[in-house]
């Protein structure tokens, strides 16, 4: 199966060429991954040199919503779009503006018993929220408990001190039950609950006891004890019967019940409303709530099953005690059963899921010491140990809940700056980068971006970072990014053939697009022996393609010197060529002789002067055949451009500074700012020297 992903459309503000709008139509969008052996990833390398848009192509793809000026539309091997919003790619950018390492360690560490630690706490985490969010729901609709003042809630408290407190806790808005400790919860869920349910009991009756929590409150708070006897009282509530009515109908003629002519409708109703206040203020206090919030709760007009209304009315104007005890008695053992049923619940809440099992485990690993086991980490560990005498371990945070923490020694080493980690920029970018990997690694994201991993690191970290990416990164599909042909070379060497080669064009002229680079020019670039023998022509693979003989010499001037300088230099050249290259001097060389005598082969004179470098015309160059060697083509025009600014630099900076050049001096551009920089000068000159410079650096 193809392991293709094709970039229909990228845009980014006018950074990219107007054919990137539709790389569908000309096909050069295709990126294709390279599969590793035995792993499910796979990896292309697009080389870019300085200024053709790598970043940006990755902060085009990091981009997770789609703006007018913004936008990215790809498909993985012709499934879905992938769009911004799909937040598919993973970008691992230098590290060497990254202050700190971020993020949990759980993001980082992926040994076994601490990666099942963590899916077990996060488990544990979403079971306990569902249950107590689930609980919180069934107090309010199956008990009506809406507050930690409610009556139920009393009751339990009274029963089962422990349950109180957890069932207080859920049932509280603002906390829900987070601040219960989920041992405590465990503990008391193991333990056989000492209440029974009745199955059989009468539901209307329950339903009453649960739906009408204040007048249950009120009647078991009756003191049997205190005597109330008033005959009277049962005329409070015909008064009450008849007063709306008689407000009602008061505008008639006649009584709306006996149809009575002589019939004084508001005398009537002033002569009751005396008579229900005559009697209501001879009433004591006891028994005026017993009327109010008990007999006369009009609850009871919708349901009584207990038949509370005329037992209580009948205990007021009687005194009669036992049918009042029997009510009581029967409310009291329903109040039992909804109390029950509360505690029961918590009980019940985990019968069908296996929270109790997995918190066992989970406190089993809790009382054992992490160790580093994934190699990954391991790898990590012993290159800092071996490299800055530093160890990075791991270990349980006893004021954070005993989480796991990384440390670098004695610090922590997640979101600590780096001033105070005590580090070089290269050890710190180094411990950055690796992070980043297992952080990529670790991510859901299938396709993983390196945006120049290695740009920002000396030669004693570039291998390890190489073999860090092949390993970690084994399982992702992976685009790295790079204007360095070290990094090229580096993969190739830890693997070899494990990446497909791509250059990024991004020109005026020609085909723009990511150019697939052929299997001959990735082997110059990555092989020296390769790349010598193209030089030398062999086989008649190079001449040929060359469009410009002159351009071609002087592109090759930076190399040549390179070159010089690791072979038998016995003409000098390495002193020559660096004289060719610096835009102060006079001197003249045939670079056609120079190249015979490196390579071995033979183009006519071609004498080159620094002159000749300065007043070059750098639009519309065309040094080899960009069909047959593509990167090699960019790649000479792009040092070639690179040798002729830095020349018109070195320069401009001696002639407005007025530098003296000492013969024998090495005289670098570094040298040449230093100097330059130092000068006093009238703020005028400086404006002109601003003006120059900025017209020469421009190209």
């Amino acid at each position: 199966m193809a392991n293709k992903l094709e970039f229909l459309k990228l845009k980014n503000n006018a950074i990219f060429q107007v054919e990137f709008e539709s790389l569908y139509k000309t096909g050069l969008g295709v990126i294709e991954f390279k599969k590793l052996p035995q792993s499910s990833g796979g990896i292309a390398v697009v080389y870019a040199p300085n200024g053709t848009g790598k970043s940006t192509f990755a902060n085009t793809i990091k981009k997770e919503a789609r703006t007018n000026d913004v936008y990215f539309e790809a498909k993985y091997n012709d499934g879905d779009l992938i769009v911004p919003e799909s937040k598919a790619f993973f970008i691992v950018e230098d590290q060497i503006n990254r202050n700190i390492i971020p993020g949990e360690t759980s993001d980082y560490l992926v040994g076994k018993d601490i990666r099942k630690e963590y899916d077990l706490k996060k488990r544990l985490s979403e079971a306990f929220a569902t249950a107590f969010e689930e609980l919180s729901r069934r107090y309010k609709s199956e008990f009506k408990i809406t507050k930690i003042s409610d009556f139920y809630l009393k009751k339990v408290e009274a029963r089962h001190s422990v349950a109180y407190g957890f069932i207080r806790d859920i049932v509280n808005r603002s906390s829900k039950g987070k601040n219960i400790k989920h041992e405590e919860f465990v503990a008391f869920v193991k333990n056989n609950v000492e209440f029974a349910i009745n199955e059989t009991v009468d539901e209307d009756k329950y339903n009453f006891v649960v739906d009408n929590s204040s007048i249950v409150e009120e009647l078991l708070a009756i003191d049997l004890n205190v005597g109330v006897s008033n005959s009277e009282a049962s005329i409070i509530e015909q008064n009450d019967d008849a007063i709306p009515i008689l407000r009602k109908y008061n505008a008639l003629h006649a009584c709306i019940v006996c149809d009575n002519q002589n019939y004084n409708a508001m005398e009537l109703l002033t002569a009751k409303s005396r008579n229900r206040k005559r009697i209501y203020d001879s009433l004591d206090q006891v028994t005026r709530n017993m009327l109010d919030k008990i007999a006369l709760n009009k609850a009871l007009l919708n349901s009584d099953p207990f038949n509370i209304k005329e037992v209580v009315f009948n205990f007021i104007t009687t005194g009669e005690r036992d049918a009042l005890v029997a009510v009581i008695t029967e409310v009291a053992k329903f109040v039992t059963e909804v109390v029950s049923r509360m505690v029961v619940a918590t009980h019940e809440i985990f019968k069908e899921k296996p929270v109790v099992r997995w918190y066992e485990e989970y406190s089993h690993l809790l009382k054992s010491q992490p160790e580093l086991d994934s190699e990954e980490l391991l790898y990590i560990e012993k290159i800092i140990s071996e490299n800055i005498s530093r160890k990075v371990r791991v270990i349980r945070d006893e004021e954070n809940d005993r989480n796991f923490k990384l440390m670098l020694d004695d610090q922590p080493l997640l979101n600590t700056s780096r001033e105070n980690m005590h580090l070089s920029t290269g050890e710190q970018n180094f411990i950055s980068l690796a992070f980043a990997l297992l952080l990529a690694r670790n991510s859901q994201k299938e396709f993983v971006v390196l945006d120049d991993p290695i740009s920002s690191f000396d030669s004693i970290y570039k291998n390890r970072i190489a073999f860090c990416i092949l390993k970690f990164l084994e399982t992702k599909k992976q685009i790295i990014l790079s204007h360095n042909v070290d990094l090229v070379r580096l993969l190739e060497y830890q693997l070899n053939d494990c990446f497909n080669l791509y250059m990024l064009n991004n020109s005026d002229f020609g085909m723009n697009g990511f150019i697939p680079v052929k299997k001959e020019e990735k082997g110059i670039l990555i092989n020296l022996h390769e790349m010598t023998s193209l030089f030398q022509n062999k086989g008649e693979k190079l001449v040929p393609y060359i469009k410009n003989k002159r351009l071609f010499l002087m592109s090759m001037v930076p190399f040549m010197r390179g070159y010089a300088h690791i072979v038998r230099d016995e003409n000098d050249y390495y002193k020559k060529l660096s004289v060719l290259m610096h835009g102060f001097e006079r001197t003249s060389l045939d670079l056609a002789e120079v190249y015979d005598d490196l390579f071995g082969y033979r183009f006519e004179t071609e004498n080159v002067c620094v002159k000749d470098v300065l007043n070059l015309d750098c639009n519309n160059m065309e040094i080899v055949d960009s069909q047959q060697y593509p990167l090699l083509s960019k790649t000479l025009k792009q040092t070639l451009v690179y040798y002729h600014t830095r020349m018109l630099v070195e320069k401009e900076l001696v002639d407005i500074f007025q530098i003296p050049i000492v013969e024998g001096e090495r005289l670098l551009l570094t040298n040449i700012l230093m100097k330059a920089f130092s000068v006093n000068h009238e703020d005028a000159q400086e404006k002109r020297c601003i003006q120059r410079l900025s017209r020469v650096l421009y190209i």
